[in-house]
C-alpha cells in the first residue's frame, strides 16, 4: 500500500510531461475535494485509504516511467486535427478494441467507479497482463487517481492537441528570456511563475470563479473538450502576434502572464468543480 511518506518522495521526482505540472493537478484535486458532498468525501477518503487526493492526482504521471504502464500513456491527451471534431474522433475510437485517448480513459474510470463489471474486469485484466498492482492495492483508488488527473489533463488546451507539433512540444518560445516550447509554457511555465503553492492558487481560482461553479459543473465532457480546442486555436494565433523578428520566436513576458493567468485559473476550476460534480454524482 503506497504511504504518504512515498506519495511525498514521487512528487519529489522530475516532471514527465505532466499537464499542468504537478501542482496543477494538485489544484485540481485540491478544489474537487473541497467541493464533494459529505458522502462523496467519505467514499474518496475510504477508497484512498492512507492517501490524499491532492497526493494521488500526480501518480499517474510518475508511472510513466514503468515500462508497465506503457499502454495508459495515451490516457493523458486527445489529438483532435483542425479538419475534424471531438465527435469524428470518437467514432474513429469506436472501432478500434482499446482505449486510445483521454476522452475513453475518463469514461472507463467513471465506469469503474460507478461499479461497472466489464469496465471493472478490463482494468484488472490490464493490470493482471502487465503484472501491475493497483494504486494502494485498490482498484477504486486507482480509478480515482486516473480520473482527477484526466479530468485536469482534457482542461489544459495543449493536451487536445495537433498531432504535427505535438501538442505544441515542437513550438519554441522565448517565455521571460527562456527558451521553452508552448506545451511546457501551458503546462507549468504561468501556473509556476505566480510562486504560489497549490493550495494558495486553489482559494484564488475559486475565489475568482463561483460565479460560474454551476455553469461549468453542468457542461457535458464533450464540451470540455470542445472548450480546449476553442483555446488551443486562441493560442496559436497569439503565436504571430507576439513573434520578434531578431530571434524568429514567439517572446512572452508579463503582457503574455497577464493575459492568460486568469485563463490558467478558469481551466483549473473548471476541472476541479466538473470533477467534484462528477464524483457527488457517482457516490450521492
Amino acid at each position: 500500500m503506497l504511504s504518504r511518506l512515498l506519495i511525498s518522495a514521487l512528487i519529489c521526482l522530475p516532471q514527465l510531461l505532466a499537464a499542468w505540472g504537478a501542482n496543477g493537478h494538485r489544484v485540481v484535486a485540491q478544489i474537487c475535494y473541497d467541493n464533494l458532498t459529505p458522502e462523496a468525501r467519505i467514499r474518496v477518503d475510504d477508497a484512498l485509504g492512507d492517501n490524499y487526493l491532492a497526493q494521488v492526482s500526480t501518480w499517474p504521471d510518475y508511472i510513466k516511467a514503468e515500462k508497465g504502464w506503457d499502454f495508459a500513456k495515451s490516457w493523458h491527451y486527445m489529438t483532435v486535427q483542425p479538419d475534424e471534431t471531438p465527435s469524428d474522433v470518437a467514432i474513429g475510437n469506436q472501432r478500434k478494441p482499446k482505449i486510445d485517448d483521454v476522452r475513453e480513459g475518463i469514461e472507463l474510470m467513471v465506469d469503474i467507479l460507478k461499479g461497472n463489471a466489464e469496465a471493472r474486469g478490463r482494468m484488472t485484466d490490464l493490470l493482471a497482463e502487465n503484472k501491475l498492482e493497483p494504486l494502494a492495492g485498490s482498484l477504486d483508488a486507482t480509478a480515482l487517481a486516473f480520473l482527477i488527473h484526466f479530468i485536469g489533463d482534457v482542461h489544459q488546451p495543449m493536451h487536445v492537441g495537433k498531432n504535427r507539433d505535438l501538442g505544441g512540444n515542437k513550438i519554441s518560445v522565448l517565455y521571460f528570456g527562456e527558451r521553452k516550447n508552448l506545451h511546457s509554457v501551458w503546462d507549468s511555465g504561468i501556473l509556476e511563475h505566480e510562486r504560489l503553492s497549490y493550495t494558495e492558487f486553489a482559494d484564488f481560482a475559486t475565489m475568482h470563479t463561483r460565479a460560474r461553479k454551476a455553469q461549468w459543473e453542468n457542461a457535458p465532457l464533450a464540451e470540455w473538450i470542445s472548450e480546449s480546442i476553442e483555446l488551443r486555436e486562441r493560442l496559436y494565433n497569439t503565436l504571430y502576434d507576439r513573434t520578434d523578428r531578431e530571434t524568429g520566436l514567439p517572446e512572452f513576458s508579463w503582457d503574455y502572464q497577464h493575459d492568460f493567468l486568469p485563463v490558467v485559473e478558469d481551466r483549473l476550476a473548471a476541472a476541479g468543480y466538473r470533477a467534484a460534480a462528477l464524483l457527488n454524482g457517482i457516490y450521492k
